[in-house]
């Protein structure tokens, strides 16, 4: 099922093709709070986080956009996200010390298998729809753990605030959903 962009991201996105500083401006003026907020949750530090969103603005002024995109806001979410992560990455690279948000990707790559049985690999789209169909099954207690633990990097402390409940109710609901994706996804792919 095809998406159409909204009214703002069609011009957005023709501006990009037209003027784009004028179009970088616009972007960070209607996303950049949420691009913040987004870098924010995964590095824990503003500064880092206002370089991650400056650096994904400066990539999208001057390499090509995908042919299609569906959603703009979602488009630029993913890419600072990656590039939060890559800070991330070499954050802790330097300082070899234990980050709970590299801890909780760690975490979550235990669930995905290596690759489909009888092929070489799977798709990163076939993931990503797996995945997805996963989230949406999820009661919303669920679905806000698990996407506070894996797509905001929340800390476990903030996650059990968040949803009134006590660090180890979140700690085993983490547990309990990262197998219950490991047996779908080993499910999907036979």
């Amino acid at each position: 099922m095809k998406t159409e962009l909204s009214k703002e991201d069609n011009q957005l996105l023709q501006m990009l093709h037209d003027d784009r500083e004028a179009a970088i401006q616009r972007i960070h003026s209607c996303y950049g709070k949420y691009l913040l907020l987004v870098a924010n949750g995964i590095l824990r530090n503003e500064q880092d986080a206002e370089e991650c969103v400056n650096d994904v603005l400066m990539r999208l002024w001057t390499s090509e956009l995908p042919n299609e995109i569906r959603n703009l806001k979602a488009y630029l979410a993913k890419m600072v996200r990656n590039q939060a992560i890559m800070y991330l990455r070499k954050r802790s690279q330097q300082k070899r010390g234990g980050d709970f948000t590299v801890v909780s990707y760690e975490e979550l790559s235990e669930c995905i298998p290596d690759s489909k049985p009888g092929s070489d690999g799977f798709s990163q789209s076939e993931l990503a729809a797996q995945i997805k169909a996963f989230v949406k099954e999820l009661s919303e207690v669920d679905r806000i753990v698990f996407m506070g633990r894996y797509w905001l990097s929340q800390s476990i402390s903030e996650i059990a605030k968040q949803i009134g409940k006590s660090e180890g109710f979140v700690t085993k609901r983490l547990l309990l959903l990262r197998e219950r994706l490991k047996r779908r996804l080993e499910k999907g792919w036979t």
